[in-house]
């Protein structure tokens, strides 16, 4: 099966190199999977950063989860704030018990008007928690529904497993391995998309599914990998990171600015060019 996420111009990383104040470097293979953000000169556009960041939590769930099963594993909360978080049976799923590149994208919410940037776009953290609400309850309600055709929201028990990346349009394709629970192929891969109305499916125009048979490929995933902190003296070109490892203060460039990344105070794990 072959699954791609597209356009995304806040999360992409085509932007090049660095500003002055800091050495140029060319962007790495490892910092087009892992950074948020892009140059004005962008090939894609985004809106308010909110479909991509939808699509970017498909990638996190791929990559951690190892599943898409978002009525299991993620559930909005009932009550203000409505924030949507991992139910215990998403954490238990991921090797640190956090999922921590998943945990970063849902702490999105979370965000402080007008704090995060994606390139020239100005993220939307309180559409980004309706949005993420409203899909959540139609994917749900669709699966209780059944039926087959348009209302069928069925899709086969599966694994998520990954399998190589490669240069895509916009940033860097993941390939994941699709297969039924005991390692076989699955009969009907295609029906994955039914599992994906939960970041906007059709709706999300940076959604587009086809089916390869075998394969689950993502792109771009604007950050959601971990990579080793950023080298001295390399400027990154990118308006906010994601990363495990502690990029505070190392040279970065947003919108052709030279400034210095520092932890946001939402999540240890993303970082804002300031």
């Amino acid at each position: 099966m072959f699954f791609r996420i597209k356009g995304l111009v806040g999360l992409s990383l085509l932007a090049l190199g660095a500003a002055t104040g800091c050495t140029d470097a060319p962007m790495t293979g490892v910092d087009l999977v892992e950074e948020f953000g892009q140059s004005e000169e962008a090939l894609c556009a985004n809106g308010d950063g909110v479909n991509s960041a939808m699509a970017a939590l498909a990638v996190a769930a791929a990559q951690e989860l190892g599943r898409w099963e978002p009525t299991t594993d993620f559930l909005p909360k009932n009550g203000a704030p409505w924030y949507t978080e991992l139910t215990s049976t998403g954490k238990s799923r991921c090797s640190d018990g956090r999922c921590w590149r998943t945990q970063a994208i849902l702490d999105l919410q979370k965000a402080p008007p007008n704090s995060v940037k994606f390139g020239s776009v100005v993220f939307n953290a309180n559409n980004f928690v309706s949005t993420l609400t409203a899909r959540w309850n139609e994917q749900r309600n669709c699966e209780l529904r059944g039926g087959t055709g348009a209302q069928n929201c069925s899709a086969e028990k599966h694994k998520l497993t990954f399998k190589s990346k490669a240069a895509g349009a916009c940033d860097t394709v993941f390939t994941f391995d699709a297969k039924n629970l005991t390692g076989g192929n699955l009969a009907n891969p295609a029906q994955l998309k039914n599992k994906l109305l939960f970041v906007g499916g059709t709706a999300n125009p940076y959604l587009a599914f086809s089916s390869t048979g075998t394969t689950v490929s993502i792109d771009p995933t604007y950050g959601l990998n971990d990579d080793p902190a950023t080298t001295s003296g390399q400027c990154t070109a990118a308006c906010t990171k994601v990363s495990a490892s502690s990029v505070a203060n190392a040279c970065c460039s947003c919108n052709g600015a030279t400034k210095k990344y520092i932890k946001s105070t939402f999540n240890a794990n993303i970082y804002l060019c300031q």
